[in-house]
Formats: C-alpha cells, sequence, structure tokens
C-alpha cells in the first residue's frame, strides 16, 4: 500500500481526521496528530468492507503536526464502488466525508444544482425562465443571480445538469438522485443570513451521499455586523463542510460569518464571474483616460436595509453618479432586473407610464418632465434576459462602473477595466479578494468616472488577475470539484 503523505502548515489545525476528497482512484485525507503526539491510524473501507489500515507515522516525516494523505485505490469497475469511509482504527469513529459516493474520473458526469437562477441551454448558457410579457414586467429577479449560475456552469465540467428539488421532493426523485448522480454543488449567491429558506434541502442531502460543493457563497448586510444564522441554516452548512474540504466563500466577511456560526474550513476564493471566459492570461486593459468613450453604467435602484444602511441617500448618490456619468461619455445604463426599467426596455407604453410615477414618488425622477432621466431610459438602457447578450455588450465598452456586482465582475472577464461602487458587504468583500478598485458612493456621485479612474488601481487589477484565478483554480482541485479551469 503506497499512501503518499504531504506534511502541511501547523496553522493549518483541523479535526483528528477528515476526507477532503475521494474518487474511484484515490482517496485523499487530512490527519492530524492526536494531543498526545502520536498520530491516529486509520482505516479506509470500500464500500463497507475494510481495505486497507495506514499509519500515518510511517508516512510523514519531520515535526509537522497535519499532514494530507494521498491513498491509492483498486483499479475497480465503475459501477462496484458505492461509497468510502475511513475511521479511527482504534475508535471505529467516521471522518467527516464518509459514506459518500466517489466521484469517478473516467465516466460523463451527472451534476444536481441547488437554486439554479435561469433554464440552461447549449450545455452551460444561461437565460431568465421563459414567460409570458406581462409576468417579465411584474415579476423582479436578479439578473446577478443568472450570471453566477452560467459563470459557475463554464467552470465546471460536468454532462448532465438538473435542478435539485428541495420544496417538494418525492421518495423516487431522492432516490434518482442517489443513485444517479454524482455531485451537488450550490451556486454563488447571498446564501448567508438570518432570513434564508432551505425548506426540504437537508432532508434530501442527508438521504444522498454525495459530495456537495459551494462555490464563492456569501454573507449578506448592509453594514459589517455579526450574523446569527438559524438552526437549519446552520446544519445546512455544516453537511457542506462535511463533504467538501472546504466551502468556497467570496470574502473575508463571509468567511467569518461561517466561522462564527461553528462553520470553520471555509476558503476565500472570490466569485465565478470575474472567471468566467476561463482565461487566466487574461489581459485586462487600461486605458488612458482620453481614449475612454464608452462607459456602462450598471444600476441598482432598489435597495432595502439589508443592502445599504441610508436608501434615501443612496438613491440620491446613485442619480447623481448616473448624471454625472452621463455627462462625461457615451453612457449606456444596464438594468439588472428592477420591473420599472423592464418597462422602459421591452417598450410597454402603460408600465412605462406606472415606471414614471414610481419614479416620481420616489424622487428618482424630478417628475415626468425629467428631461435627462427619459433621454436616458428611452435612449440608453441596456438589459438582458440571457447572459450571452451581456457578454456581447460588456465587450464593446471601454469602462463598468457601477452599483452592480455582476455588471462589473463578467464585463473585467472580459479585459473591461471596472470601478465597483461599495455600499455594502458584499461588494465591498468581493473587492477586497478580487482587487477591483471600489470606491464610495460619494466619490461617484461628485466626479463621475472620471474622479475614480485610477490607473494604478486598475493596473493592481490586471496584474493580480492570474493569481487570483489560481485561487479559485486550486480551491476546486483540492477539493476534488470536476472542473474546466
Amino acid at each position: 500500500m503506497n499512501a503518499p503523505a504531504h506534511p502541511l502548515p501547523a496553522s493549518q489545525a483541523v479535526q483528528t481526521m477528515k476526507i477532503l476528497r475521494a474518487t474511484t482512484q484515490e482517496v485523499v485525507v487530512l490527519v492530524a496528530r492526536e494531543p498526545g503526539g502520536s498520530w491516529p491510524s486509520l482505516r479506509l473501507l470500500l464500500d463497507g468492507q475494510d481495505y486497507a489500515t495506514i499509519n500515518p507515522g510511517a508516512l510523514v516525516t519531520g515535526d509537522a503536526t497535519v499532514a494530507e494523505i494521498a491513498i491509492p485505490l483498486p483499479a475497480l469497475p465503475e459501477t462496484r464502488l458505492r461509497s468510502i469511509a475511513v475511521a479511527d482504527a482504534r475508535t471505529g469513529a467516521l471522518a467527516p466525508g464518509s459514506e459518500l459516493r466517489p466521484v469517478s474520473k473516467t465516466k460523463a458526469l451527472r451534476a444536481l444544482v441547488i437554486y439554479p437562477a435561469g433554464e440552461v441551454y447549449d450545455h452551460d448558457k444561461v437565460r431568465w425562465y421563459r414567460a409570458p410579457m406581462e409576468k417579465l414586467l411584474s415579476d423582479y429577479f436578479n439578473i446577478g443571480d443568472m450570471i453566477v449560475y452560467d459563470s459557475t456552469l463554464k467552470l465546471l465540467d460536468y454532462a448532465h445538469l438538473e435542478p435539485m428539488k428541495i420544496m417538494s421532493p418525492t421518495d423516487a426523485d431522492i432516490a434518482r438522485y442517489a443513485s444517479e448522480f454524482d455531485f451537488v454543488f450550490v451556486r454563488g449567491s447571498n446564501f448567508i443570513h438570518e432570513s434564508m429558506e432551505w425548506f426540504r434541502a437537508v432532508e434530501v442531502l442527508e438521504k444522498v451521499k454525495l459530495p456537495v460543493y459551494a462555490i464563492g457563497v456569501g454573507a449578506q448586510a448592509s453594514q459589517n455586523r455579526r450574523i446569527e444564522l438559524p438552526e437549519a441554516s446552520k446544519r445546512f452548512w455544516s453537511i457542506v463542510a462535511e463533504r467538501s474540504a472546504a466551502i468556497g466563500v467570496r470574502g473575508a466577511f463571509s468567511a467569518e460569518t461561517l466561522r462564527q456560526n461553528g462553520i470553520r474550513n471555509v476558503e476565500v476564493v472570490g466569485c465565478p464571474s470575474i472567471f468566467r471566459t476561463r482565461n487566466r492570461d487574461l489581459r485586462i486593459r487600461v486605458p488612458d483616460q482620453r481614449d475612454i468613450r464608452k462607459v456602462a453604467f450598471s444600476l441598482r435602484r432598489e435597495a432595502d436595509k439589508s443592502y445599504t444602511a441610508d436608501p434615501e441617500a443612496y438613491l440620491r448618490n446613485q442619480k447623481a453618479a448616473l448624471l454625472k456619468v452621463d455627462a462625461q461619455s457615451e453612457m449606456v445604463m444596464s438594468s439588472h432586473g428592477e420591473q420599472e426599467e423592464k418597462a422602459f426596455f421591452l417598450r410597454d407604453p402603460a408600465a412605462k407610464e406606472k415606471a414614471v410615477a414610481e419614479f416620481t414618488r420616489t424622487g428618482w425622477w424630478n417628475g415626468a418632465e425629467d428631461a435627462a432621466m427619459r433621454r436616458i431610459y428611452e435612449k440608453q438602457l441596456f438589459s438582458f434576459f440571457d447572459v450571452e447578450h451581456y457578454d456581447a455588450f460588456a465587450r464593446s465598452q471601454d469602462l463598468a462602473v457601477g452599483y452592480r456586482v455582476h455588471g462589473v465582475l463578467p464585463a473585467v472577464a472580459h479585459g473591461v477595466p471596472g470601478v465597483l461602487v461599495a455600499y455594502d458587504t458584499r461588494s465591498q468583500e468581493l473587492a477586497e479578494t478580487l482587487k477591483i478598485p471600489v470606491v464610495p458612493e460619494a466619490a461617484l456621485a461628485e466626479g463621475g468616472w472620471r474622479a475614480v479612474y485610477q490607473e494604478a488601481a486598475l493596473n493592481g487589477l490586471a496584474k493580480s488577475y492570474a493569481g487570483s484565478y489560481d485561487r479559485m483554480r486550486g480551491f476546486l482541485d483540492r477539493n476534488g470539484i470536476p472542473n474546466r479551469m
């Protein structure tokens, strides 16, 4: 039995043992010395039967207190190996990550997604769900979620994808998931907060013994504060933590929120949207200011106190920024799901009339005769219902600025420089993680894009991109997540 061992820094303290990843070819175990200084002996079980006993002390040299051990597996038919487990040879206690189906290295993989955001076509492209015009006009939906979903699919390697039913799954659904699928993933979104509803996801996952991966998930709050998760959410994230090497979060605030709620194997990876083109050597343009003509301003008009501490000042600053950028460039305002903006984009007269009344009521427009705002809405508004249209739009711009994380990140993924307004924890932590230039609301409102366009900061983003890409790819590989990065 040849089981390579790789000592790890003592700072990476872990529980006594944990399965990091398991494939049909090898299982990788993280193991720590016991309090007395000795290494625990491990029993490897395949489909519940003893296969080998491993003594880490014979494999790890030096004074390492934590080691990663790769145990090769025998060549077995893909359909035969249904579960892998690692146990403490002395106590019989199973390591977290045990009794799951190993991920195949040779067959086409079938994936389940929790909380999809749109319908998939051409394998990894996402568009919003088809609906009658009146429903498109009346419903709010976050196009940013659609972009993250699309971007995640572009990173993953799979042959077949289905949404996992979490509201009303049947016994037949659960049995099929358990027998036919290879892994589950949670797409990146604002899933870590007090009001998150997981319905019956925990029940399904407890019965479906598959790896579960979270890629770029985040906590949501208008300001940096402690978030106390309900027990159902804690249980959900505990399952994800047990079934993966680490939960991939978008930034430090999200990581700390999970740790404060008892979930400790967390890794900061950023957001899939900035890596959607899968180009590690991406060249992010940093043009001379004099060469910038076309500027995309991403709008986020609707925001409650979960996003900003002062909604009125937020709206006031955003309008000032919009008009300032418009005066300085050939601006296009991109809308990302608000109903009133869709009324103009879809050119529905009755819905537009209602929208103007709402704009006037909230002070977003200075009455129905606000000529500057009407011009922007009638002639300079871009929206979309499938992500590839946003890609084409972004590639045509010289600069992306604004309030939407997913108005800026996917533009950067195409080499377009981007500057993000920081108004909540989400935008702030993503900017810090990915080195996106971030500015206060007042800066863009007072000086427009020219005041916030700093070549040094954008060059920093360009230089750091490959490192950020490697961090995401390394996270996927360490978790054993099938990927195409």
